[in-house]
């Protein structure tokens, strides 16, 4: 049974002893809003006494951790130079490519409505002017819920490193020689250095690979989901555990609601118990299984990772 927004909103009302009503008080809008609020920052993992300044911080909380499958397609490369603004771009080949995609060319986001086997077009997105001989990497999209990465795992055996976006530029700008399309001990290598793929996360809506060469190998994202905004009564809460679900989120709410009041004796003893209950789910969720790369599980305890 999961917990919906009409489960936490009657306990709501219960824990302030007020009729639930639109009344001034306490409207079901502003409940509402306390309650989502609630339930971000439980899933944030990090809640804040607002009394005492006391914190509560979560390690993992595993029922937001999902999986995006993608189908990885290798780069291709500018054949000739490219102005500001260009509509159109011209390359290696587009065979890999959809007809209508976003592509990553040296800071750029760019997005094309066609192509053909050697042209993009319909381009969008072209700030800046671009010589032959630039790579031209696919763009992913993110899922609609994502909130963070856990890792990325190339053909199911390779976790690609993960870099800051703006330092993307810099290094791929370092880089010399031609790169091939060669498989060997995990990394890729061109003429000069061993380049291992890597990939970042642009505007938290676009995933880029870099020097990931091969067509139709499959990239595993792990994610970490983004809370459930309820709104309708009948939405349910993103906490898992009913009990858990029911003896945070709405006493959360309540204290905050109470403390931006300014009833702040009435809000201490609801935010202690609020607290000693997400210490607890915390602690819960802390010590139970998980899976490695390798598939391997262990059970995380205070004194390390125990494979199981």
């Amino acid at each position: 049974m999961s917990v919906t927004l009409q489960d936490l909103r009657t306990i709501v009302y219960d824990i302030l002893r007020e009729e639930e009503t639109d009344s001034w008080s306490y409207t079901t809008t502003l409940v509402d809003l306390f309650l989502n609020s609630a339930q971000q920052k439980i899933c944030n993992g990090r809640v804040i006494n607002p009394l005492n300044k006391e914190e509560a911080r979560k390690w993992v909380l595993p029922f937001l951790n999902t999986d995006k499958f993608y189908s990885t397609i290798g780069s291709t490369s500018l054949t000739a130079t490219t102005s500001e603004w260009a509509t159109t771009l011209t390359v290696d080949s587009t065979a890999n490519f959809d007809s209508t995609w976003t592509i990553y060319i040296w800071g750029d986001i760019i997005t094309y409505t066609w192509k053909t086997s050697t042209t993009f077009t319909g381009v969008s997105g072209v700030s800046f002017a671009r010589t032959s001989g630039k790579r031209v990497y696919p763009v992913y999209t993110l899922p609609t819920d994502y909130s963070s990465v856990i890792n990325v795992i190339y053909n199911d055996r390779y976790k690609l490193e993960w870099k800051n976006y703006d330092d993307i530029f810099e290094m791929l700008n370092s880089y010399k020689g031609t790169y091939y399309n060669r498989w060997y001990a995990d990394s890729y290598y061109d003429s000069n250095y061993m380049v291992q793929p890597f990939y970042t996360i642009k505007d938290n809506a676009y995933l880029i690979l870099f020097q990931l060469d091969n067509n139709d190998y499959v990239m595993r994202m792990r994610y970490e989901k983004l809370p459930t905004t309820m709104t309708a009564i009948t939405d349910t809460a993103t906490i898992s555990n009913d009990i858990y679900a029911k003896t945070t989120i709405p006493y959360l709410a309540v204290a905050e609601m109470l403390y931006n009041r300014g009833e702040e004796w009435r809000a201490g003893e609801i935010i202690n118990f609020a607290m000693g209950q997400i210490k607890e789910m915390y602690n819960y969720y802390n010590n139970t299984n998980h899976e490695k790369i390798s598939g391997v599980q262990y059970k995380s305890a205070k004194w390390g990772k125990i494979n199981v």
